[in-house]
């Protein structure tokens, strides 16, 4: 199990992600990461102006950074893989 945060942090989203539509267990990491950026800056958007309109999220959301790489969705979802397994035995 990793000790990084970020990675236990993604793993738990995935593992609702995965429950939630579980065709996507056998997307590409790319695709993941890119849904998680986006759900991520989302929210940090909302969480700056929780009174603003949709449209002003979205744009907002448009200009902030990503926060998670490549590496840390990658072991993320090979964590919330192995928990499906145990689960499913």
């Amino acid at each position: 199990m990793s000790t990084d945060p970020t990675v236990s942090r993604l793993a738990g989203q995935l593992d609702y992600l995965f429950e939630e539509r579980p065709e996507l267990r056998d997307a590409p990491a790319a695709q993941l990461l890119d849904q998680l950026n986006r759900e991520d800056r989302l929210v940090r958007a909302r969480a700056e102006q929780p009174l603003e309109s949709d449209a002003w999220v979205q744009d907002r959301a448009g200009e902030l950074e990503d926060r998670y790489t490549l590496g840390q969705v990658e072991a993320a979802i090979a964590v919330a893989l192995r928990r499906a397994r145990i689960d499913e035995d």
